[in-house]
């Protein structure tokens, strides 16, 4: 527990960079891809470090890939330029598309033929909680950041569509995880007693970590959304997005590629659209909120 808490504070205050180990040619533009946390800061390392190292050798950039420390800072990242591109959760790019022109690229399709996610609400097993929201009244809740729409608000709308539109008002304590897995374990090890997840993240930790899986019973599953999907920041030009997609679109037909889709868990890439977003779009309004009126950054 208290190895977990030292990595998990790293989701507030830390900032992971890796680059390619294979060095780009001299002359190769710079091009910075940020990532959300959504898992256990070294766990997306190891997820994506061999996609980078894939692009890099295909494509005429020298790709980075970057942890940031929030999905806040992933959105302010590309908004200001200080990144060209990212991977994001479904509320952040549907946000920035609509809101600051970014344009979604590709997104993976995991073994189980999905590329969207869902929702999950779970408990910590042996509560007297049921499906009933009423038995929710006086619990402490985990969200997993006020940016998701699998963590915030899908369980935002099933609070408000039966009633209850102040939280902090119903929940005796509400707290933030900052990802997903964190906040499985925080339910898991009762440190609070129900809590919201995107379900790929779920199942992947508890296959790990199957004594968890244990200690806790799913009670909701709930929204559609476009998985981590790649986005880049209105600046970028067109054939250059193309060249990305184009590299991401065709791993699957090289052996190479096939490799790195393997170790990164996923089939292959498809072609993501923005009004694929509607979904976000929707749960967002059915939790009392437009997006477009949301303000996640200062200015």
């Amino acid at each position: 527990m208290k190895m977990w808490t030292k990595i998990a504070g790293l989701f507030l205050v830390g900032l992971l960079v890796w680059t390619s180990v294979a060095q780009a040619a001299s002359g190769k533009k710079n091009f910075r891809i940020v990532l959300v946390p959504e898992r256990n800061i070294f766990e997306q390392q190891r997820k994506y470090n061999n996609l980078c190292e894939y692009t890099c050798k295909l494509l005429p950039l020298d790709v980075r890939f970057e942890v940031l420390n929030g999905y806040k800072e992933v959105l302010s990242a590309l908004k200001e330029g200080r990144a060209d591109g990212a991977f994001m959760g479904s509320f952040i790019a549907a946000y920035g598309i609509d809101n600051y022109g970014f344009a979604p690229l590709v997104r993976p399709v995991w073994p189980t033929g999905e590329s969207h996610y869902r929702s999950y609400i779970f408990k910590r097993s042996g509560l007297p909680v049921t499906r009933d929201i009423a038995t929710w009244k006086g619990r402490s809740f985990v969200f997993v950041d006020p940016h998701t729409s699998a963590g915030y608000f899908f369980p935002l709308s099933l609070l408000r569509s039966n009633g209850v539109k102040e939280p902090g008002e119903f929940f005796f304590n509400i707290r933030f995880a900052g990802s997903h897995d964190a906040a499985v374990w925080m339910v898991a090890n009762g440190i609070a007693e129900i809590g919201a997840a995107k379900n790929t993240v779920f199942n992947e930790y508890i296959k790990r970590k199957p004594e968890l899986g244990e200690k806790i019973e799913i009670l909701y599953t709930g929204g559609h959304f476009p998985d981590s999907t790649l986005v880049v920041s209105a600046e970028v030009p067109q054939g250059t997005r193309e060249a990305i997609r184009t590299v991401f679109l065709r791993m699957d037909s090289h052996q190479e590629g096939q490799e790195v889709l393997k170790m990164f868990g996923a089939l292959k890439f498809v072609k993501t659209s923005p009004d694929e977003y509607d979904g976000v779009r929707q749960v967002v309004k059915e939790s009392g909120y437009e997006i477009n009126n949301i303000r996640v950054l200062d200015n």
